[in-house]
């Protein structure tokens, strides 16, 4: 690859496997503390927009951590959807970190119906790629939370949202 080629590759932005590649620490664990308190409830949705992103968003990671995705469903996909629509639509990102929550989100989702085919058996076990089924490290989904928690701080209150009854997580 000559030099050409690395300006080109950073001219056409982020990859997804240079954020996987990247270790990440939390900026705004503090304002995800505070929202996972006092916005998201013990159960049902949210009433805010900041307490049910962080709701999915966490509903997302366990279910790939926890349990591999084993149960992933149209509403993990729904998620996956709603956060990158909503956090894509405010006017405190960049158009990188916009990129970077699609990229985020979209593979993520990707994971996610890659287990659904595989547990399904629609992909053969002795043609399973492990890794694609569940991402399990925690960075990708602490970018996504520190988004939430940005938006929270920025905002400073809480933004209205009308509860979905179309999803049941």
């Amino acid at each position: 690859m000559g030099l050409f080629d690395k300006f080109k590759k950073k001219k056409d932005g982020l990859t997804i496997n240079e954020i996987i590649g990247k270790k990440y620490e939390y900026q705004y664990f503090d304002e995800c503390k505070y929202i996972w308190k006092n916005y998201v409830p013990k159960t049902g949705q949210a009433d805010n927009l900041q307490g049910e992103l962080l709701r999915e968003m966490e509903n997302i990671r366990c279910e790939a951590q926890d349990s591999g995705n084993i149960n992933w469903d149209d509403d993990y996909s729904y998620f996956c959807d709603f956060i990158k629509e909503k956090l894509t639509e405010q006017v405190i990102f960049s158009e990188e970190e916009k990129k970077e929550i699609i990229l985020i989100l979209d593979y993520i989702k990707e994971c996610g119906m890659y287990a659904q085919r595989f547990y399904n058996e629609e992909i053969p076990e002795s043609d399973v790629d492990m890794d694609k089924v569940a991402y399990v490290e925690d960075n990708l989904y602490d970018i996504i939370c520190d988004k939430i928690g940005r938006l929270h701080k920025e905002t400073g209150e809480p933004i209205p949202y009308e509860k979905n009854d179309n999803i049941m997580r």
